[in-house]
């Protein structure tokens, strides 16, 4: 594989694929993976590997940090619901003991 670009074997043809994405870098140097690639992207220049690599490395990690934040504030919703229903459990308690 070589170091600088990879070149479809199929250029300007049309391609059949199950699915497809592309990883685009913007002009601020973040990465991102769009679903439509039918929108309209002018690149400064062909993508090297090593962007590739990069660029995908990014979009992945990404991916994986919105998963682990989506887990987490669905724990600390959980766990705000179990705090809230033992303070209403002692406040009835309380009003019990009265």
């Amino acid at each position: 594989m070589p170091l600088d670009t990879i070149e479809s074997e199929n250029f300007g043809g049309s391609l059949k694929v199950r699915t497809a994405f592309m990883v685009v870098q913007h002009e601020n140097g973040e990465w991102e993976a769009l679903s439509d690639i039918s929108k309209p992207v002018t690149a400064e220049h062909p993508a090297s590997v090593i962007e590739m690599k990069f660029g995908s490395s990014e979009v992945v990690s990404d991916i994986e940090a919105s998963k682990q934040a989506a887990i987490t504030a669905h724990q600390l919703m959980a766990m705000t619901a179990q705090m809230q229903q033992a303070a209403q459990n002692k406040s009835l308690l309380d009003s019990l003991k009265l």
